[in-house]
């Protein structure tokens, strides 16, 4: 027999038939979490590497974070030679990639122990005006979680940025105990600086011309900036609306760091994706709710104590 039969038979304990679907059962290497994954076929294997990479919310990631997406919820042998291959090959990728020039310099750590005590703040740009009206973009970013907001903006101007970070960051998620920043006037001006007093917030800032001192925002910044101009039309007048689709499969994507996606950190649940509507709902999915809230409540504090 060929190769590929002969891993699946390796594996025979481990497939099962659930509501018609050839699923494989996988554990961690811990051996604390167990989970059904749907066996591809061979046919079916590119349609599910262009919904997780070039899809709308694929967002063109590397190969860790894509096969990671992939193994929670499909299985086939070989996967990760074909992941490889595919970010290996992507035109868009490969078009944009440079050389990676990697800093040294060596930074002192900043904890913070639960989520939205201390944000981020840059603006980016100008870039060419869209559709819209726009020219530049905010980045909001939690350091706890690295959740991101971003919020396309016509202007750089103090009252612009402070009105865009009460409106949609204070108001919808939760006052920070403090907010990190440049040097820029807009940051530095009286009318943000009088934002941060009325709320209660702590301002701090950078180092001139140290810009590894807001290290988080920068290399996210770099990530974006390059979906970008993969999916730009040729004028480049509508890069705005690219913003918030990176942003589905940022959020849904496991950070390397914490070792699980921005959303479950942030939510203590993953989001639903456009290829979860077609697969449907994972067959292992709680359907208790006091087994799902036990559940949730121990994985939140491991989630937490590791983070």
């Amino acid at each position: 027999m060929s190769s590929t039969t002969k891993r699946y038979c390796a594996q025979w304990d481990s497939l099962l038939i659930q509501d018609g679907v050839l699923c494989r059962k996988w554990e961690n290497g811990r051996g604390d979490r167990c989970h059904l994954q749907m066996v591809v076929l061979k046919a079916k294997v590119l349609d599910v590497l262009q919904l997780y990479h070039s899809g709308c919310s694929g967002g063109h990631l590397g190969v860790k974070k894509i096969l990671l997406k992939i193994r929670e919820r499909f299985y086939w042998v070989h996967c990760r030679d074909d992941v490889e291959d595919w970010c290996r090959k992507c035109t868009s990728c490969v078009a944009i990639k440079g050389p990676q020039i990697r800093s040294r310099g060596a930074l002192k750590l900043y904890n913070f122990g639960a989520p939205w005590k201390r944000i981020a703040i840059y603006v980016e740009g100008p870039f060419s005006e869209s559709k819209r009206g726009n020219k530049y973009f905010m980045v909001v970013m939690d350091y706890f979680t690295k959740w991101p907001e971003v919020f396309a903006i016509p202007n750089q101007e103090a009252s612009t940025v402070a009105d865009k970070l009460v409106h949609e960051v204070f108001f919808r998620f939760v006052v920070p105990l403090e907010i990190h920043s440049d040097q820029g006037r807009n940051f530095e001006s009286q009318i943000f600086q009088e934002t941060c007093r009325v709320m209660g917030t702590h301002k701090t800032r950078t180092t001139s011309y140290h810009p590894q001192s807001d290290g988080m925002v920068q290399r996210f910044n770099h990530k974006l900036e390059r979906y970008l101009a993969k999916v730009v039309e040729k004028r480049q007048r509508d890069w705005d609306r690219h913003i918030q689709p990176f942003l589905l499969s940022n959020r849904s994507a496991v950070h390397q760091n914490t070792s699980v996606s921005l959303a479950f950190a942030n939510f203590g649940r993953e989001l639903r994706l456009p290829a979860d509507l077609i697969t449907g709902i994972p067959p292992d999915a709680p359907r208790n709710i006091t087994d799902y809230a036990n559940y949730l409540r121990k994985k939140m504090n491991e989630i937490y104590e590791h983070v």
